[in-house]
């Protein structure tokens, strides 16, 4: 699988994103790795993260877990989107874009 982005919040980050993004840092080939906190507009960035999550999914619905309880955008989890050699795009949030990659570990990111 090829990493397309991780789109993530370090304000808020959950323990696991860490481990994400040092997985990332291992990994051969240019990831865009998108830290909305860090943006100069937390608002453009949000939407900018929307967008990209939106195009990834493109038939059918958002995931549930990138929103907070009043249904707002919260990528505290992190979000993973990858893409197959096919062209489809594939989402793992929270501890399951780890799992993804601890499963694509000893293959080569832009083949598997």
């Amino acid at each position: 699988m090829r990493v397309r982005r991780y789109i993530y919040d370090s304000d808020r980050a959950a323990d696991h994103v860490d481990d994400v993004l040092e997985r990332l840092a291992a990994r051969e080939g240019s990831i865009d790795r998108q830290d909305v906190a860090a943006a100069a507009d937390r608002d453009d960035a949000i939407r900018e993260a929307m967008l990209a999550v939106r195009e990834s999914v493109r038939i059918g619905s958002n995931p549930d877990e990138i929103y907070d309880e009043n249904g707002d955008p919260d990528f505290s989890a992190g979000v993973l989107i990858t893409q197959a050699p096919t062209g489809r795009r594939h989402l793992y949030t929270g501890r399951d874009a780890l799992e993804a990659l601890s499963e694509a570990t000893g293959t080569d990111s832009d083949d598997a």
